[in-house]
């Protein structure tokens, strides 16, 4: 499987209220940049989201720039999902190119958890990480290459 990891673009600043939080300006074009650098490398894949506000935006930025179809809805992609749980998840899946439209901390530990813990998986807003899995699996990843907006 070919995975790839989008944060978010820049968003609101946090409130209690976490879900409801809004890309900014900036954090819209920030996205739309990265995709339209990377556009050539990413492909058609399959677009899966979190349910939060800032994502799904994102998200949709992805489909337009991206040409592909309607994001899925993933509640393993929240914030706080557990990443080991999510590798279980798109295992059975069974996808041969997946996009995934996220958050910090899972983002990161996503990454950790599918090519090994590394300092050069931190990722900013708007950050677009490549995996090739050939058995998506714990260890099984190889970062291909981690753009930043940056």
């Amino acid at each position: 499987m070919e995975l790839l990891v989008l944060r978010h673009g820049e968003a609101e600043p946090y409130r209690a209220d976490d879900f409801t939080r809004e890309l900014v300006a900036a954090g819209r074009a920030e996205v739309r940049a990265q995709l339209e650098r990377q556009k050539a490398l990413v492909g058609q894949p399959k677009v899966l989201v979190s349910p939060y506000i800032r994502a799904r935006q994102t998200a949709a930025i992805a489909v337009e720039v991206l040409g592909v179809g309607e994001p899925e809805i993933c509640e393993y992609l929240t914030p706080e999902s557990d990443p080991r749980v999510l590798v279980d998840y798109l295992y059975a899946r069974g996808d041969k190119s997946l996009m995934l439209v996220s958050h910090q901390p899972l983002v990161s530990h996503l990454l950790d958890v599918l090519c090994g813990p590394a300092d050069a998986h931190g990722m900013d807003t708007a950050s677009l990480a490549c995996v090739d899995c050939p058995v998506m699996a714990a260890d099984m990843g190889q970062l291909r290459w981690l753009s930043h907006v940056s």
